[in-house]
């Protein structure tokens, strides 16, 4: 999930929602996530480019899926 801002508190709710509805209630198997924050600037204008996070979800992706 990304964000424009880095607060502390960006991802929580989303994060609670996850963990209770999908994983708690569904059933469903925690494989984790990657939570990537400042992703934008005040102007709307897309900064992720800046960051780590778009290597940090191609590993995760490889991670998930290797046989």
């Amino acid at each position: 999930m990304t964000a424009a801002d880095n607060f502390f508190w960006t991802f929580e709710q989303a994060v609670s929602y996850y963990k209770f509805t999908l994983i708690n209630y569904i059933g469903f198997h925690d494989k984790g996530m990657l939570l990537a924050g400042g992703c934008g600037d005040t102007n709307g204008k897309p900064q992720i480019n800046k960051t780590e996070h778009l290597s940090a979800a191609y590993q995760f992706g490889e991670e998930i899926y290797k046989e």
